[in-house]
């Protein structure tokens, strides 16, 4: 069985100042302060004093005595990654197996470091494994396990007992900071895993800082827009040289693992004070955004705004003509009908019949590009543009030669036709509104069918004795 250790980047060179012990667990005790594994693989967290292979087939390697110094050491009760089937032959020692690949967590009950800066975790590590394929890494949350960020790189290459340290500003002044030790196999890597002891948590005690953020007086934003926006917040303790306040924007769900910055105000003042801050445009539409504003001397994360706010979608504008295909005879005038928003405004405006509505008349005297930008029920805007086409139509003219009915008008299937004062009909043709002939009847009837057209305006041309006569109609 091939075995992983995972150890990562140490953090060094952390304050000398006076420490305060807010945790400490050697194991001796058992695993009362962790929840052990819930993860996925055969690989997972135990807590026992087992070095050595007891298998008698020397299947893999005893895992290192402990170094002097550590309580009931070198063989005392440790925190480590083991194989849970080869454990029932006599390996249950730190050693994993490759065949399995696991993903398991060992979670620390949180620890409150309200009051303290230069809150450090240490602790010593064993952790052979892989390199990317078989290793361990610590991480940690502030907003109760909901969001786990890596607060150290991949811990693996490293055989002998270590110690580690990582102190980094999001530990400080946490109501509820958790832990986890997590390890993640694949299918190579050596013992032995991933093994801990001697966990320690400390702080620099100190009247530190509070910032409250206040209620941001606007709760809604449009996704395609930015906005500048002024966020209150309220300081109490002592706040150092140096100090930068920045305005944090959670994710759509709340989360803080990832803020945007939306400004900032370097200053030590404490009180009421407030940030000019801007909501950036491209923000992913949603419900639940929240604002904080957090301190860096001493590093204090803040409350946030305490009410969701909302990023929303712009509407989508449609302009719909009529006549459908947006094609008009000069002199002639088209409808054209606005959706998705509540109010709109039209232009250019000189050949509508408004610059405002839903619905407007528009008569070119060319063919016209128009833009309709509408607003929506969140205040937010969007538009689009719809061109309206001028047509010479032909030359053609309504009732040239006698006059005659066709009904219904618009038609959707078929037209009647009353050929009244006419005499001698000769043909009778359909004519789009380029002049080009698109239906034609050869037998001369009171019914034509027009089902094969396509929606739009056209006129219906009749030859008979005394000339040629025309009326437009409308196909649905």
């Amino acid at each position: 069985m091939n075995k992983l250790l995972l150890c990562g980047a140490l953090f060094t060179g952390l304050s000398t100042h006076s420490q305060t012990t807010l945790f400490q667990d050697n194991f001796e005790a058992g695993g009362g302060n962790w929840t052990l594994n819930g993860g996925s693989g055969l690989n997972q967290w135990v807590i026992n004093s087992e070095y050595v292979d007891n298998s008698g087939f020397g299947l893999v390697a005893d895992t290192p005595d402990e170094p002097a110094g550590v309580t009931n050491g070198p063989n005392s009760a440790y925190l480590h990654i083991y194989n849970t089937q080869a454990c029932g032959f006599g390996i249950c020692n730190a050693s994993f197996d490759t065949g399995s690949s696991s993903n398991q967590s060992a979670t620390l009950t949180p620890i409150g470091t309200t009051g303290f800066t230069n809150v450090t975790l240490t602790f010593i590590y064993l952790c052979d494994g892989a390199s990317g394929s078989a290793y361990g890494i610590v991480e940690y949350s502030t907003d109760g396990g909901g969001t786990w960020t890596a607060a150290s790189g991949q811990y693996s290459g490293v055989s002998t007992w270590t110690n580690a340290s990582i102190a980094l500003p999001a530990f400080d002044n946490a109501p509820a900071l958790k832990f986890r030790f997590r390890w993640q196999n694949g299918n190579t890597g050596n013992d032995p895993a991933f093994a801990i002891d001697e966990v320690k948590i400390t702080g620099t005690p100190g009247a530190g800082a509070t910032v409250g953020t206040g209620a941001i007086t606007t709760t809604t934003y449009c996704s395609n827009t930015t906005a500048n926006i002024s966020v209150p917040f309220t300081v109490t303790g002592t706040i150092n040289s140096g100090n930068v306040y920045t305005a944090q924007l959670s994710n759509s769900a709340g989360s803080f693992a990832a803020p945007t910055a939306i400004g900032t105000l370097s200053s030590t003042a404490t009180g009421s004070l407030s940030i000019s801050a801007t909501i950036p445009s491209g923000l992913p539409a949603g419900n639940g955004y929240r604002i904080r504003v957090d301190a860096s001397n001493p590093a204090t994360t803040g409350t946030d705004n305490g009410m969701n706010l909302t990023v929303a979608a712009p509407p989508t504008i449609n302009a719909t003509p009529f006549p459908v295909n947006g094609t008009i005879c000069a002199g002639n005038s088209a409808t054209i009908t606005a959706s998705g928003a509540n109010t709109y405004t039209w232009s250019p405006a000189g050949s509508l019949s408004s610059s405002t509505g839903s619905t407007v008349t528009a008569t070119p005297s060319a063919t016209q590009v128009y833009t309709v930008s509408g607003i929506d029920a969140n205040g937010c805007s969007n538009s689009t543009t719809i061109t309206i086409t001028v047509e010479s139509c032909a030359g053609l003219e309504e009732a040239s030669f006698g006059d005659f009915e066709l009904y219904p008008n618009p038609a959707s299937e078929k037209l009647n036709l009353n050929f009244g004062e006419l005499k001698g009909i000769q043909s009778v043709s359909v004519l789009d509104l380029s002049g080009r002939t698109v239906l034609s009847e050869k037998v001369f009837s009171n019914t034509i069918n027009i089902h094969s057209l396509e929606s739009g305006k056209y006129f219906l041309v009749i030859e008979h004795e005394a000339g040629r006569s025309a009326k437009a109609f409308v196909k649905h």
